[in-house]
């Protein structure tokens, strides 16, 4: 059964508590259709108190635990020995609004009497809405054992250090009476060798045996009649019961905060890798750096060896192991585990070991998915201890947290590719645009002039059809330098544009761009300023083209009678051109644009043609591709200052 809760209302939240009570899975029932029928959060907390008999009923909580997961709860773990303190703290700081529980019939021991788990929530809470299940079916109680402490065997360091601490304390003991210590001093050092022991040992076998044997020894060694259990003080016997009820209850507290300790310390750990992984992920980029840093943090999370698959192109990777060992072998990648994850990325399902599919396969394999996307597949070894809940329940948080990363990944991959998108297609549209109205203007220039010299040729004098032949020859070779520029730009763009280049002098490549600049530059001061025997490595038609459109936009935006200089240097160990004029420059505004396809500005031409704003754009992209630069800089007192470099050509010339 499955209830799937969408919608949710922020404003109520259920909380179900989880135990191994063979009543719990009705429990958990209940509270998942009330959170369905209110719409509300939901949550299934579970109690650590760190005692033996959780991992006695481990199973049965693990099975309550998965029911609780598959009824869309929110599993969430927390330890200490009150429960019912525990259970009405994390219900005040999560804003919980209904808590369901099971009718307890396991007592504590109170002031007054004694009082149900169930009764001291109700007193703790009153202010919260608690909903308490009976069993419908009369079942024997479910009793918390309370021995269980005994049922761990210590291991054998562990009743060498028990042995040898009350042995030193016997030792102090008897330097103490020789120094007329008080019997008082020498059971507080039985007392601090119980909480030594403790600390050292695991459980609470060898603290209460500890605290047995050191009423023993202090009985046997150092008390009248000593190597004896006889005593001549009428108040010993008490003085010993004490000290046992003293020794038993230390060891037991010091046994418990270790205990707890321990819980706080793995906590703080698995606290601070999901912080580690949130960091990390957001730094990460691409859904391959973003799976390393998953599985990097998972094996540091549960020191295992963890497999991991990406999909790429519609299907899954193979899969690459991540090991903290030395020497780790390829068993994890095996075919037939590789088919166990592809089965989980096909089916969107968990599959391997611990489950109904593939259960002989050495890993569990979990899916990275959000919503209907898988992104790929985790596995982990389970061959030697399973998972328990508290880990399980961190792993598919930082699953999803992958499952996120990678998605919002792929939305700003998306986003950039529309992008580009959008942009060609705003490219296309300006070429149309540009080509329908910028290229119309000379078109009917030439189509008009020529028509008038076809209907009325022998009404003009010559004057008159010379300006027209002017007119058509000009705005032919405008047409001609356009559709020059839209041919370069476009193979260069899609990397059909071939380059040539060869060593060429710069003196002779500026003398050859002149030869095919605009006649109108016969109304311009055109100056050259080159350095002898400069090599320059270069294609030479393309840094031609470039240097015609420079020289003609400098004509262009520039009054008659305006002085352009075109210079040619050794800078810097590279070859240097710049063409300067000293026309009315360029607003600032339009500088951080000027390189830009299509940009026009809103500079006045000196003639009646616009501009594409192609030559430019292409000009820089020519360079770039010659590995140079192509700047803008102020020509003072006014102008612009157009500068290109080159790399120098590895052939030296001698004068």
């Amino acid at each position: 059964m499955s209830l799937k809760m969408n919608n949710k209302n922020t404003d109520e939240h259920i909380l179900v508590c989880l135990s191994a009570a063979p009543s719990n899975q009705k429990i958990i029932d209940t509270a998942a259709k009330m959170a369905n029928v209110l719409q509300a959060r939901f949550t299934a907390l579970y109690v650590r108190t760190g005692t033996k008999s959780e991992d006695s009923d481990k199973e049965k909580l693990e099975e309550h635990i998965r029911y609780a997961e598959m009824l869309g709860a929110e599993i969430v773990m927390t330890h200490g020995e009150n429960i019912p303190v525990q259970i009405a703290e994390y219900a005040r700081l999560s804003n919980v609004t209904k808590i369901v529980i099971g009718q307890s019939n396991a007592r504590r021991n109170h002031f007054f009497g004694k009082v149900t788990l169930t009764e001291k929530l109700i007193e703790i809470v009153p202010d919260i809405d608690i909903h308490i299940i009976p069993d419908a079916v009369q079942t024997r109680p479910y009793r918390k054992r309370p021995l269980a402490w005994y049922l761990e065997k210590p291991s054998a360091k562990d009743y060498f250090l028990t042995a040898f601490i009350f042995a030193a304390c016997t030792l102090i003991g008897l330097l103490f009476q020789k120094l007329n210590f008080t019997d008082t001093n020498i059971v507080t050092i039985y007392i601090l060798g119980v909480l030594v022991t403790s600390i050292v040992t695991d459980g609470y076998l060898c603290s209460v045996a500890g605290s047995v044997l050191s009423v023993f020894l202090f009985c046997f060694f150092l008390t009248e009649p000593k190597m004896s259990f006889q005593t001549y003080a009428v108040g010993y016997p008490v003085t010993f019961l004490i000290m046992l009820i003293s020794s038993v209850l230390t060891g037991a507290l010091a046994a418990k905060l270790k205990t707890h300790a321990k819980l706080s310390a793995q906590l703080a750990f698995r606290t601070q890798i999901l912080f580690d992984t949130d960091r990390l992920m957001q730094k990460a980029k691409g859904e391959t750096e973003i799976l390393d840093v998953t599985c990097t943090q998972l094996l540091r999370l549960l020191n295992r060896n963890i497999t991991a698959y990406v999909v790429e192109n519609g299907a899954l990777s193979a899969g690459k192991l991540f090991s903290g060992e030395k020497e780790c072998t390829e068993d994890f990648l095996t075919p037939e585990e590789q088919q166990t994850a592809r089965w989980a990325y096909e089916n969107r399902q968990r599959a391997g070991a611990s489950t109904h599919h593939f259960p002989k396969a050495k890993c569990l394999y979990l899916a990275i998915r959000s919503g209907n996307n898988v992104y790929g597949v985790i596995g982990i070894p389970l061959q030697k201890e399973t998972l328990d809940s508290f880990e399980y329940s961190i792993l598919l948080s930082v699953i999803n947290e992958c499952a996120l990363a990678m998605e919002n990944a792929q939305n700003a991959m998306e986003k950039e590719k529309n992008a580009v998108l959008a942009k060609n297609e705003q490219l296309r549209a300006d070429l149309l645009r540009a080509i329908s109205h910028d290229l119309r203007t000379p078109l009917c220039s030439i189509s008009g002039n020529a028509d008038m010299l076809l209907s009325n040729s022998n009404r003009l004098d010559e004057a008159t059809k010379h300006q027209i032949y002017t007119d058509i020859y000009d705005d032919s070779e405008w047409l001609i330098g356009v559709v020059e520029n839209l041919l370069s730009i476009t193979r260069l763009n899609d990397g059909r544009l071939k380059f040539k280049f060869t060593d060429q002098l710069l003196d002779e490549v500026i003398a050859e761009s002149l030869r095919h600049i605009s006649r109108k530059h016969d109304d311009y001061k055109i100056m050259t300023d080159c350095e002898e025997l400069v090599l320059a490595r270069m294609d030479v038609r393309l840094i031609i083209q470039v240097l015609v459109n420079l020289i003609d936009n400098a004509i262009k935006y520039t009054p008659a009678g305006s002085v352009i200089c075109i210079r040619g240097t050794k800078t810097d160990g590279k070859a240097q051109i710049s063409v300067e004029d000293n026309g009315p420059g360029i607003p600032e505004e339009m500088k951080q644009h000027i390189f830009e396809m299509f940009y026009t500005g809103k500079t006045t031409v000196a003639d009646s043609h616009r501009s594409l704003g192609l030559g430019l754009a292409l000009c820089h992209s020519i360079i770039e591709a010659h590995n140079g630069t192509l700047t803008l800089t102020e020509h003072e007192p006014h102008g612009c200052n157009f500068t290109f470099t080159l790399p120098l050509s590895e052939v030296t010339l001698n004068e």
